[in-house]
């Protein structure tokens, strides 16, 4: 008798970050284990020339991976280019297929964002950092406090992430007049991670978040 054929199930979609920076493979790396999302990929492009090439490498790592979805994340000052440099690179980045994930002037200011919306543009990292301090005293804009004192990071921003979403829009809407581009395209993204990966499963860290478990 033949065994009867499987129906084969539809592939699981995938998605791929690559990163500018330590910071932002170690933060988004954080935020795969937290909520544990297995289908998602990322990988930190210690070395490239520009942005342009950052783009062509992300479109080959989205190829050789075969990944649904390919997002390239940077900051602007930690690649020394202006909003118009961003700009004129997006069609190529369209063309190849690879999302553009910034922030303006770096990823700090996403994590400012769960807690406030500056009220004019902020182009100094170190004004953005020393905000955070008020928050989180030895927050340091680099790998080794998100090694350290900030392994936690992403899950103590977590439950502000709704607040994030909207002071993001707001300061965007600051921002956008000024420049001709946004300072954070942060939403776009996690909004794609949310369709690819689904809801976050944080209930193995329900301790450290603080939920309390309802008995019965």
């Amino acid at each position: 008798m033949m065994a009867r054929k499987r129906i084969s199930q539809k592939p699981r979609e995938t998605i791929l970050l690559v990163t500018a920076t330590e910071a932002e493979a170690l933060y988004f790396s954080q935020m795969r284990k937290d909520c544990r999302y297995s289908n998602m990929t990322v990988v930190w492009q210690e070395t490239f020339n520009d942005l342009h090439q950052l783009i062509s490498i992300t479109a080959r790592m989205r190829t050789s991976g075969s990944y649904t979805s390919a997002w390239l994340v940077f900051g602007l000052a930690d690649l020394s280019i202006t909003s118009a440099d961003v700009k004129k690179e997006m069609e190529y980045a369209e063309r190849r297929k690879v999302n553009l994930g910034w922030n303006n002037p770096s990823l700090p200011l996403w994590y400012l964002l769960h807690m406030q919306a500056p009220r004019s543009f902020v182009s100094d990292p170190s004004v953005i950092e020393g905000a955070l301090k008020h928050q989180f005293p030895t927050f340091k804009n680099d790998a080794s406090f998100l090694l350290g004192d900030g392994m936690d990071f992403h899950l103590r921003l977590y439950s502000a992430k709704s607040k994030a979403a909207v002071n993001a829009s707001t300061y965007n809407q600051i921002s956008e007049p000024a420049l001709g581009l946004g300072a954070t395209n942060m939403i776009a993204l996690l909004n794609d991670i949310t369709e690819i990966c689904g809801l976050a499963d944080l209930s193995h860290n329900q301790k450290q978040l603080g939920m309390k478990r309802k008995n019965g």
